[in-house]
C-alpha cells in the first residue's frame, strides 16, 4: 500500500498560472472563441505557430506583418495587421494574457524562408518596436490592449536530427548572432515601452545543446553562453522572463524537476534571480510500445486518460517546483498536438479535464503541504475554508493509497468521481483516508 500525507495547516506557496495555452481553440483562425475554451480560464496564450499550417503566413510572425523588409519601419502602410488584430482581439474580450512571440513560425520543409537572421538587426528592432506600438498605444489604427509578455525568436538552439532532417527549423544562424540580436531588441524595446516584459529564448532542450546535427547531453553552453552576454557590461541587456520548452515523453515527469532546477539555479548564479521562470511549451507524449509509428500512439495518449493523467500530474509538478508560468503545447482544433477537444465533434477529451481540475484548484489561492510516492502524484490547495486534494495515478496499474490528512478533522471526504471508494477513520485529529485508484486517471476529494 502506498502512503501519502497531506497538512492543511502548512500552506506552501501561491498556485502559480501554468495552465496557460499556445494558441487557442477556435473554429476559424480569426472566429470567436470555443465557449468551453473560455471556461477553462487560461491565465495565457502564447502566440507561436498560430494558424500553422494552415494559413500560418498571415498571423503574428514578423515576416508577416512587415513583409518587405526593405520598407520604412515608420511606415504605417508597410505593415500588415489585419488578421493578427483578428486572432488577438477574442483573447482581449475574455481577458487572457498574451505573450506574443516576435519572430517565425516553425520550418520544417527544406526549403527555409523567414528562420534566418535579420539583415539588420536595428532595423528588425524598430519594427518589433512598432508592433508593440500597434498593440499597446493605438499606432497604425491600433489598439490599446495591454499586451505584457514579449518574447524575441522560438528555439534558436533547437534540432533534432531524428525529426529534423532539413536542418535546423527555427533558426538559420549562429548562436553569436542570436545574442546579439536578443540584446539590440530586448534594449530598444525596454528603451521605448519601459511597462512591457521581455524574453526569450524558448529553448528547444535545456539540457543539452546541438552540436553539429546532434544532441549532446550535459553540453549547456547556448544558455551559459546567453547569459553571460546579456550580462556582460557591453552587451548587457533585460530579461524579465526566460522561457524553455518541456516536452515529456516516457522519462516521465521527474524531467520538469530537473528541467526548472537547473534553470533556476543558472540564471540565479548569473545575476537573474527576479526573472520569471517560464515554460513556455510543454505536452506529455507518452508511447510505452516499441513501433516505428510511436508519434502516432503519443498523439493517441495525448486524448486519452493515459495521456491526461501525466498532464494533471505535470500540472501540479510545475506548480510544487515553482515555475512561473507555463503553456501547454497547443490549443488549436486540428493540430496533431492539440488534444483539448474532439474533431469534429468538439467533444471535450480527458486532456480538457485535467486543466479544468487545475483551474478549480488556482482558484483556491494557495498550494499546501502534501507528500506523493512513486507514480501517485498529489496536490492540496485551500482558500482557507474549501479544501481539495488532487491525485493522480500514471502507473499504469490499479494502487491502493493511505493517505494522512492533517487540518481537515471533522469533514467528510467527497471524491469527485463516484468510482473511486474512499474509507475513513479519525485518530487525534489527524484524517485517514484509504481508496483504491484505477490505472490511470486524476481525481478530486474535497473535505466539507
Amino acid at each position: 500500500m502506498t502512503e501519502l500525507t497531506v497538512d492543511f495547516t502548512k500552506p506552501v506557496k501561491k498556485m502559480k498560472p501554468v495552465h496557460g495555452f499556445n494558441n487557442c481553440a477556435r473554429q476559424t483562425d480569426y472566429g470567436p472563441l470555443l465557449p468551453d475554451f473560455i471556461a477553462l480560464q487560461p491565465p495565457v496564450v502564447r502566440l507561436h505557430d498560430a494558424a500553422y499550417p494552415y494559413g500560418g503566413g498571415h498571423y503574428v510572425d514578423v515576416a508577416n506583418i512587415f513583409r518587405d523588409f526593405s520598407a520604412d519601419p515608420a511606415d504605417e502602410a508597410a505593415y500588415d495587421f489585419t488578421l493578427t488584430d483578428l486572432y488577438l482581439e477574442p483573447l482581449v474580450r475574455a481577458g487572457i494574457e498574451i505573450m506574443y512571440r516576435l519572430g517565425c513560425t516553425i520550418e520544417h520543409a527544406p526549403k527555409k524562408y523567414n528562420v534566418y537572421p535579420p539583415a539588420d538587426f536595428a532595423k528588425w528592432a524598430d519594427i518589433c518596436e512598432h508592433i508593440v506600438r500597434h498593440y499597446n498605444r493605438g499606432w497604425a489604427n491600433g489598439h490599446e490592449w495591454n499586451v505584457k509578455y514579449w518574447e524575441i525568436w522560438n528555439e534558436p538552439d533547437g534540432l533534432d536530427p531524428k525529426v529534423e532532417p532539413n536542418g535546423p527549423p527555427n533558426w538559420q544562424g549562429t548562436a553569436q548572432q542570436y545574442y546579439e540580436l536578443y540584446s539590440v531588441t530586448a534594449n530598444h524595446l525596454k528603451r521605448c515601452h519601459p511597462d512591457i516584459l521581455v524574453g526569450g529564448y524558448s529553448s528547444c532542450y535545456i539540457l543539452g545543446k546541438n552540436d553539429g546535427g546532434r544532441w549532446t547531453p550535459g553540453d549547456t553552453s547556448f544558455f551559459t553562453d546567453f547569459l553571460a552576454y546579456i550580462s556582460a557590461p557591453e552587451t548587457k541587456a533585460p530579461l524579465d522572463f526566460f522561457t524553455w520548452h518541456g516536452y515529456l515523453g516516457n522519462r516521465g515527469i521527474t524531467k520538469i524537476d530537473t528541467e526548472f532546477s537547473f534553470v533556476d539555479e543558472t540564471l540565479n548564479a548569473y545575476g537573474f534571480s527576479d526573472t520569471l521562470r517560464v515554460d513556455a511549451e510543454w505536452n506529455c507524449c507518452v508511447c510505452d510500445i516499441d513501433t516505428p509509428d510511436f508519434r502516432t500512439q503519443y498523439y493517441i495518449n495525448m486524448r486519452n486518460e493515459k495521456g491526461a493523467s501525466h498532464m494533471a500530474a505535470a500540472l501540479w509538478e510545475m506548480q510544487r517546483c515553482g515555475v512561473d508560468l507555463a503553456m501547454f503545447y497547443d490549443a488549436q482544433l486540428w493540430k496533431e498536438y492539440g488534444p483539448l477537444f474532439h474533431v469534429p465533434s468538439l467533444e471535450k477529451t480527458q486532456a480538457y479535464y485535467a486543466f479544468e481540475q487545475f483551474g478549480r484548484l488556482y482558484a483556491l489561492g494557495t498550494e499546501y503541504e502534501s507528500a506523493q510516492a512513486g507514480d501517485i502524484y498529489t496536490l492540496a490547495a485551500s482558500d482557507g475554508e474549501r479544501k481539495t486534494l488532487a491525485l493522480a495515478n500514471v502507473s499504469g496499474k490499479a494502487q491502493t493509497v493511505s493517505i494522512a490528512v492533517t487540518g481537515a478533522a471533522g469533514t467528510a471526504p467527497v471524491p469527485c468521481d463516484p468510482a473511486i471508494k474512499i474509507s475513513a477513520s479519525e485518530n487525534d485529529g489527524v484524517l485517514t483516508l484509504n481508496c483504491t485508484l484505477p490505472a490511470y486517471g486524476f481525481w478530486d476529494i474535497s473535505f466539507n
